[in-house]
């Protein structure tokens, strides 16, 4: 039963992006949220009231909060209290799909604007944390998730068309992709150092596309996972360029896949 506000507040749905000690009890969130964007808040005594936070604050979790107005000057909203709508129990019991949500949540934490709502991107994020809870793990399926939410926050790479010429890619034929500029760049026009399989950029337009036009694959197993493996790391290449950080699950979702 989720417990009474202390006092008004805005209430959304969050998820944890960061999570910070402050003291013996009270925690530091920054958090994605459906109506209010990316917020810093102070969570006080959340390490100890389980009246306020009766499940606490726990990673990928589908929250339900009410934050109180900014203080003055650089102070965090208050967290007045909050409650676990989705708890995602599987996901630490899973490492490579632990490993997907810690990077889909990096991701997140640098593309969301701060305090500015992006309600699709957040549902993109809360829709892929309870499909890798879900499994199995998928390259395809965290292609797809990737994409969709980078595509709300304008982000996605350019996979349909050349970026100098805007000279279509014929379906399902492979296209030298340049991560610096974000897109693909047909071979009349210098190509570039990377290359995406024909049918990986085909599974990541489908992604990207509106309900009915492009018949994405059914979730499940990749029937060969290899070409979607090189297109996820031309993927996070790209995403580590243009969000101008490294991404550490990243790496531990590649030492994992190494030792499958």
């Amino acid at each position: 039963m989720k417990p009474e506000s202390a006092e008004p507040g805005d209430a959304t749905e969050a998820l944890v992006l960061r999570r910070i000690s402050y003291g013996e009890t009270d925690l530091v969130l920054q958090l994605a949220t459906r109506r209010l964007g990316r917020i810093a808040c102070f969570a006080r005594a959340a390490k100890r009231s389980r009246r306020r936070f009766p499940s606490g604050f726990p990673s990928f979790a589908l929250l339900e909060i009410h934050v109180g107005p900014p203080g003055r000057g650089e102070a965090l909203r208050p967290i007045l209290d909050a409650v676990v709508v989705r708890p995602h129990l599987r996901l630490p019991r899973d490492l490579p799909c632990y490993a997907a949500a810690g990077l889909l949540v990096e991701v997140a934490r640098e593309a969301f604007p701060e305090e500015q709502p992006e309600p699709r991107a957040f549902d993109a994020l809360a829709d892929a944390l309870h499909r890798l809870d879900a499994g199995p793990f998928a390259w395809g399926e965290l292609l797809a998730a990737e994409l969709r939410l980078l595509a709300p926050l304008g982000l996605v790479p350019r996979l349909g068309s050349c970026l100098s010429c805007d000279a279509p890619v014929p379906p399902r034929r492979a296209a030298c992709f340049d991560v610096a500029r974000g897109g693909v760049i047909c071979r009349r026009c210098g190509g570039a150092d990377r290359t995406l399989d024909g049918a990986a950029r085909e599974q990541m337009l489908a992604a990207l596309a509106p309900v009915g036009e492009l018949e994405p694959p059914p979730p499940g197993p990749d029937a060969d996972p290899r070409p979607l493996h090189d297109a996820h790391r031309v993927m996070v290449a790209f995403l580590e360029h243009h969000l101008g950080r490294r991404f550490r699950s990243a790496r531990l979702l590649e030492q994992v896949a190494a030792s499958r």
